[in-house]
């Protein structure tokens, strides 16, 4: 071998070195590179569901509010029937009726157990799951932190601000959440994300609740013996049976508008694509 073959040998070490050195750039190119596009596809999912959460939250003030105005114009018709009875009643000098009128609070019951200690994580409501409860206009909504309690849901929903539903939450005495309206006119409507709100007890047919009202009339008295009295007293008793029934079909009708008009609410977000599973919320 000669000495010029010996020389040159570091030569190959130095290239050997500058392989590895250049392979190890490589690497930390391609890991910074990986990074990059996982922080993008972690920002992509963030807005999908930012803008998910947005149109259901738009939508659900949206459909409150008609179902708000729905209720209040059967009132007012029932109001006003119930007036036109109580004329035509006293315009009779042979008999007098009076008519009375209450109305009770929107009253959510659920149908699960629940108990204030229980881990919204054992009901399967996980962290990030949302539980929104929706009167009139305002809407209040609870997320998830993955170690709170029914305790603390209880006094999110119970918190009184303007912007808040106006409503109480408390459990009864068989363990079920009761959410009642604060007013005797305002409806109550109950979702989350996913299933969370069925695992409350407030899923599918078990989430809008409205105001009731309760009428009584009095018996009417005949002031007279005649049979033109009995004549007028039986009119009066046709004209009242009228209205109830004319009643009747009007919450008939505006229970299944309301009905129409969620479902619409959750076709046009599902069609839009910002729909997903916090679209459930309305259904």
């Amino acid at each position: 071998m000669g000495i010029g073959s010996i020389g040159s040998a570091p030569s190959f070490w130095q290239q050997d070195q500058s392989y590895w050195q250049q392979a190890q750039e490589n690497d930390n190119t391609t890991t910074a590179t990986d990074s990059v596009i996982n922080a993008i596809s972690s920002a992509e999912t963030n807005l999908g569901k930012g803008l998910a959460g947005i149109a259901n939250s738009s939508a659900l003030k949206r459909v409150n509010s008609q179902i708000t105005a729905l209720v209040q114009q059967a009132l007012g018709s029932s109001s006003s029937s119930s007036s036109s009875g109580s004329t035509s009643a006293s315009s009779s000098s042979s008999s007098s009726a009076t008519n009375k009128s209450t109305a009770s609070p929107a009253t959510g019951t659920g149908t699960v157990v629940l108990t204030p200690s229980a881990p919204l994580a054992t009901l399967g409501i996980l962290p990030g799951g949302a539980i929104t409860v929706g009167a009139g206009p305002n809407t209040t909504t609870y997320t998830s932190t993955g170690t709170d309690t029914v305790a603390d849901l209880l006094n999110a929903i119970n918190v009184d601000l303007p912007t808040n539903a106006n409503v109480t939450a408390s459990l009864s005495a068989k363990g079920q959440l009761v959410i009642t309206s604060r007013d005797d006119k305002t409806s109550i409507f109950i979702g989350g994300s996913g299933t969370d709100a069925a695992a409350i007890g407030f899923g599918a047919g078990n989430n809008t609740f409205l105001p009731k009202t309760a009428s009584s009339s009095s018996t009417a008295s005949a002031a007279a013996s005649s049979s033109s009295s009995s004549t007028s007293s039986s009119s009066t008793s046709s004209s009242a049976s009228s209205s109830s029934t004319s009643s009747a079909k009007s919450t008939k009708s505006y229970t299944t508008v309301a009905s129409e008009i969620r479902s619409s609410a959750a076709s046009v977000l599902s069609d839009s694509g910002a729909g997903g599973t916090l679209v459930d919320m309305l259904a």
